[in-house]
Parts: C-alpha cells; sequence; structure tokens
C-alpha cells in the first residue's frame, strides 16, 4: 500500500500553490469569490467533456472488438454522434447558463475589474459570449488559480476517461458489445455528470461564507486558509487511511 505521503503529496502542493497565490497577489474576498466560480465553470466544463469522451472510447472499443456485429456497426456510429452532440449542447446551454446567472448576481455583490455590470447577462443563453467574457476578463486576472484546482480536481475531472481504458472487452459477447456502443450498460461510468453540479454546491457554500466574512469585515489570511483547506485538502484520502 502506498503511504500516506505519496498519495496525498499532489494535494498538498495544490493546497501550497493557492494559498502561495493569494499572499504574493494580496487577494481580498471577492477575488477568491471569483477563482471559485472561474474553477466551478472551467472544471466542471472539462468535467463534462471528458465524461462525453468516456462514453465515445468505450463505444469506439465496442464497435472495433472483432466479434462486434458488423451489420450494426454503421447506425452505432451515427447514433454514438448524435448522442455525444447532444450531450455537448446541452449541457453547454444548461451548465454555462446557469454560471452566467450565478455570475451576473455574483458581480452585484463582488465587482471586478472593467467587466460591465450586464456582461454575463447578456451571456445567459449564449455559451460563447460566456466564455468569451471569461477569458477577456477573469482568466489574465485569476487564470493561475486553475492550476491548483486541476491538480486537486485531477482524478474527478478525468474519472471517466479513466473508468472507460477500464472496461473489460476481450471476452464480450456480440449483446455485451452492442449494449456498451450503445450506452445501455454503462455502470462503469456511473454519476458522472453529478460531480460538476456538486462542486457548484460546494461553490455555493463557500461563497456564502465569503460573503458572511466580507459583511463582518472579517478578511484575514486565516479565512482563506479555512478556504483552501476545504476546497484542496485531501481529507478523504486522510479518512480512508486513518480508518
Amino acid at each position: 500500500m502506498k503511504s500516506l505521503l505519496s498519495r496525498i503529496w499532489p494535494e498538498l502542493l495544490a493546497f501550497a500553490l493557492g494559498l502561495g497565490l493569494t499572499w504574493l497577489e494580496s487577494w481580498r474576498t471577492a477575488d477568491l469569490v471569483w477563482c471559485l466560480w472561474l474553477s466551478s465553470l472551467v472544471l466542471g466544463y472539462l468535467t463534462i467533456l471528458a465524461t462525453i469522451a468516456g462514453g465515445v472510447i468505450v463505444g469506439y472499443r465496442a464497435i472495433t472488438h472483432p466479434e462486434f456485429p458488423q451489420q450494426h456497426k454503421k447506425s452505432v456510429i451515427i447514433g454514438g454522434v448524435l448522442i455525444a452532440l447532444f450531450f455537448i449542447i446541452f449541457f453547454s446551454f444548461h451548465f454555462c447558463g446557469f454560471h452566467s446567472g450565478h455570475a451576473t448576481f455574483l458581480l452585484s455583490f463582488f465587482p471586478v475589474g472593467l467587466i460591465p455590470r450586464g456582461a454575463f447577462a447578456h451571456s445567459f443563453m449564449n455559451p460563447l459570449l460566456l466564455w468569451q467574457t471569461t477569458f477577456h476578463h477573469l482568466m489574465p486576472i485569476y487564470g493561475w488559480f486553475l492550476i491548483p484546482a486541476v491538480i486537486a480536481e485531477r482524478k474527478n475531472i478525468f474519472k471517466a476517461i479513466y473508468q472507460a481504458r477500464k472496461v473489460m472487452l476481450p471476452d464480450a459477447s456480440q449483446q455485451d458489445l452492442l449494449k456498451l456502443a450503445t450506452q445501455k450498460n454503462r455502470k462503469q461510468l456511473s454519476d458522472p455528470f453529478m460531480r460538476p453540479y456538486i462542486n457548484v454546491i460546494r461553490m455555493h457554500l463557500l461563497i456564502f461564507f465569503f460573503a458572511g466574512c466580507h459583511a463582518f469585515k472579517i478578511e484575514s489570511f486565516w479565512i482563506f486558509v479555512v478556504v483552501y483547506a476545504v476546497y484542496f485538502f485531501p481529507w478523504k484520502v486522510i479518512g480512508e487511511q486513518t480508518c
């Protein structure tokens, strides 16, 4: 069994990087609020795309298997492409639209830089405009925060791809291969789309915490330590190790 330090050192590195950035940039509450929003949008959308990619990988492995029924290959490929496009379009509007509304709300309480008040409101049903606004106004300021965020969330972001590569196919029957290729039997990819929305809930709770601290004018560096400990520190791994 790997030692505890060898398992959690990337998370500890992310924790240290996050605090270091906060210290060097002299960030305040509003800055960290937007960092959390940015990481929720970018990492959540990456997780959704990786989940779709995981399904594509499983389907590709199934239809290229020697035992796959050739008479179904064309229809399965067309169906798989259509399903993948549907998920991309649906979550682009749903997930990104949610963040647009959230950003419009946040901008009223935590204005940042030179972002116009209606910038995010105009992108509510326009994912491309949301990403354009985000990259133009927020990425140059808070983009560095994504480095420790990706390190801390790397397993969850690419979980579906990891699981797709582990799906066992060598002894699969034609029926099993057809089920895998048509996305009817993806137990290995269970609940992958929920993770981005769970992170949104966590972001909400942390922002409410920040709003309270901001209202009471409590903005010491230790507040950031608490938030980074919640966001980056590998409590789950440590709990499993000590049980």
